[in-house]
């Protein structure tokens, strides 16, 4: 070796670590999130903190937040002293067994990964929140605000937000990054004087969430949070079947009777409408879920047999003059919650509320 390369070696800066104590992931929190508090605790740069948990060996911070490796927990477990079941709860895999079905055993398996992805139910690329905890925890994100089931802040009685209300429209959160402070969509801003769009860049902390009038959906999503942290009683589990159904066959009649902003929701284009438009599923908007359970809750309150609910649902259908079926997926039907196994489905495919095969 010459004595110009070991003069270079001797001069290169010493490789970072980590120094303890680190910061703690607060109740709930999602991997994501945790790792972005941990960089800008220990002025890390994102890449070199990936490489040296060696969360980049599983494919990227978000492939690592779907499931863990065990050389990578303990690794983490070793640097930071976050022990194996928290570091595990921070990852999509503590729902495996009830909103994620058949979640694939290895996030590096890309076929498994890729079919299960296709019929998942939740946020790849984006999340909802409530800017209320955002504001109280610093900007920390939860794990659960990335399904579909997060309608409503509990602590806040809130809707939880969907899209940036500077923009309107929804946030895109970077693969490889943990979830950003202010909004990144690009806007038309100056675009006629120089040619060249801005980002948005609105505190996502600082968006108003619209308050909850009904303490049922607040009595709802805490049903659905027992569901999601796997201690659901019977009557959860039938409520959470039926709703994962409604979502795309509801109609203004079977909220009628809840919060006039759940009408609302069924009413607008924000539904099934928006998921022709754009590619978006009708579990994107938080309010149209909180009304599928609402109208579930209603629908299962006098106790009657799937049969009687399909006919309850048609004959609901037919009040707003809404005879197409729906048409759902072959994989959304086999990776969401759609069958687990779902009593409602084949009801619902016998009165031909519900053609399986292909999307509108």
């Amino acid at each position: 070796m010459s004595t110009v390369k070991k003069t270079v070696q001797k001069r290169r800066p010493p490789r970072p670590t980590l120094t303890r104590p680190v910061v703690q992931p607060i109740p709930g929190e999602s991997l994501t999130s945790w790792v972005g508090e941990l960089a800008r605790e220990q002025n890390f740069e994102m890449k070199p903190l990936l490489r040296e948990l060696h969360l980049d060996r599983l494919g990227g911070l978000t492939a690592a937040e779907t499931r863990l490796s065990d050389p990578v927990v303990r690794r983490v477990e070793k640097l930071t002293g976050i022990d194996t079941e928290r570091l595990h709860a921070m990852t999509l895999a503590r729902y495996a067994g009830n909103a994620l079905p058949h979640l694939p055993l290895l996030a590096s398996d890309g076929v498994a990964v890729q079919q299960w992805n296709k019929g998942a139910w939740l946020h790849r690329s984006q999340s909802r929140w409530c800017p209320k905890c955002l504001r109280s925890s610093s900007s920390r994100w939860l794990l659960r605000w990335k399904l579909p089931w997060s309608f409503a802040c509990v602590d806040h009685a809130v809707y939880m937000v969907t899209e940036c209300q500077s923009c309107w429209d929804t946030v895109d959160f970077r693969h490889d990054a943990p979830p950003q402070r202010n909004c990144d969509n690009m806007t038309d801003e100056g675009e006629w004087t120089y040619g060249l769009k801005e980002p948005c860049g609105h505190p996502l902390n600082m968006c108003q969430p619209v308050p909850i009038s009904d303490d049922s959906v607040l009595a709802l999503q805490e049903r659905v949070n027992a569901w999601l942290d796997g201690t659901p009683t019977h009557e959860d589990r039938q409520l959470v079947a039926l709703a994962a159904v409604l979502i795309p066959l509801l109609s203004p009649s079977m909220v009628r009777r809840g919060d006039p902003l759940l009408r609302y929701a069924v009413r607008s284009p924000r539904g099934t409408a928006q998921r022709q438009r754009n590619g978006k599923r009708p579990w994107t908007d938080s309010l149209r879920v909180a009304a599928a359970v609402y109208a579930a809750d209603r629908l299962l309150d006098r106790g009657y047999p799937a049969s009687d609910i399909a006919d309850r649902i048609f004959d609901l259908r037919l009040i707003d003059h809404r005879r197409r079926p729906w048409h759902m997926d072959v994989a959304e039907l086999a990776y969401g919650p759609g069958l687990r196994p779902n009593p409602f489905v084949e009801a619902l495919v016998h009165r031909g509320l519900i053609t399986l095969g292909g999307w509108l």
